[in-house]
């Protein structure tokens, strides 16, 4: 029998062979939005059993215009909250048999090509995950499984209850919706609805046309806040934007069809309209230079399609994605699976990941329709 060293040494001896192969995979999603962003957006932190960060809403207002001589007031305020966000912790295996192994012993490359195709299982299915769990709600308020997702964090609902927003553009996103049905206005331990500056910008639409784009342009100026100028403090560090906006497939189509409509000359493959604002240039389509990203689990999950429609703006300077270091895609080798499996070997993939939203105000909006 091949002990877990044996194959481990078969694998590191062999798989120098591996690209004289090639082997095409049919994936489930046609864009890995999720996986990039953790990849290459994220912010890699260790130790601590949860990521906790502080946000202040209210000052004490002592600031007036005052008269000569004019008896000063003295008060004070502490309204310092913590953010405190769970590390959500993920994993995916593969397994061989050892009469697979028997089977293709003579042939390395036979067998390092089944080694390697499980093992590219392994990450797809880590990376489907990813995808399928960040555009939906957590199950519940107690679920510290899943991490906490866009919907989350970006909501529409102004009540805890199925109340949806009405208007066309104001911070009255307040409550979530949560995959068992039910509702919550407390979001990473701090309560919207007692706390006004810890509700989301969120706005109604009902078809994608000029008074959408008019509520998009209102949404990118309201989140887009800056400090005082003469606010100089070292606990204040300005953050550079890095804006990015996912939406269902048809509303990308919709907004590609508006561009058409609109750019009746037709003059170049990069057409553009209102001032710029909206353009569609190497098959997608751009608000304010933001390409929109069309995600399918934007359109449907399980077979129903997604209620409201939504398009989500989310700013990654506040809307920040993080890892823990030293456990995000942790790969084990390979290693018995006695006595679960007496001929069987395994490796995992591991890791611990997690969206951090800081400031409500500034990380993103969403767009949504009325059901």
């Amino acid at each position: 029998m091949y002990r877990p060293e044996d194959l481990e040494g078969l694998l590191e001896t062999t798989l120098q062979d591996l690209p004289n192969q090639e082997i095409q995979y049919v994936l489930d999603h046609n864009e890995y939005f999720w996986c990039s962003l953790f990849a290459n957006d994220a912010v890699s932190i260790d130790g601590g059993t949860s990521i906790v960060r502080k946000v202040e809403f209210d000052t004490a207002g002592t600031a007036r215009y005052c008269g000569v001589f004019e008896t000063d007031e003295y008060k004070f305020k502490d309204d310092i909250h913590n953010i405190d966000v769970h590390w959500a912790k993920l994993t995916a295996s593969a397994t061989w048999d050892e009469w697979e192994i028997v089977q293709q012993k003579n042939s390395k490359k036979g067998f390092i090509n089944l080694v390697q195709t499980r093992r590219d299982q392994m990450y797809i299915d880590l990376a489907d995950l990813i995808e399928e769990t960040m555009t939906a709600a957590p199950n519940s308020a107690t679920d510290k499984s899943t991490p906490y997702t866009l919907p989350y964090y970006l909501r529409f609902r102004t009540a805890a209850s199925d109340t949806i927003n009405t208007s066309a553009g104001a911070w009255n996103g307040k409550a979530v919706k949560f995959g068992d049905g039910t509702f919550s206005t407390v979001c990473a331990g701090i309560d919207s609805a007692t706390e006004e500056k810890w509700r989301n910008w969120c706005g109604l639409y009902t078809d994608v046309n000029n008074a959408m784009l008019k509520s998009m342009r209102k949404a990118l100026i309201k989140t887009k806040v800056k400090y005082p100028t003469f606010l100089n403090s070292p606990l204040i560090k300005e953050r550079a934007s890095k804006l990015r906006a996912v939406a269902p497939t048809d509303i990308v189509l919709s907004l590609m069809e508006l561009v058409d409509k609109k750019d009746d000359a037709h003059v170049s493959t990069s057409k553009e309209v209102l001032g710029g604002m909206l353009v569609v240039d190497d098959g997608l389509v751009k608000v304010n230079k933001i390409p929109i990203i069309p995600l399918d689990t934007l359109d449907q999950s399980d077979g129903t399609p997604i209620a409201y429609s939504p398009v989500y703006f989310m700013d990654l300077a506040f809307f920040k994605p993080f890892v823990h270091d030293g456990y995000w895609q942790k790969v084990d080798p390979p290693t018995s699976l006695k006595p679960l499996q007496h001929t069987a070997f395994g490796m995992n993939i591991d890791g611990a990941h997690n969206i951090l939203v800081e400031n409500m105000r500034r990380c993103g909006f969403v767009l949504h329709k009325a059901s």
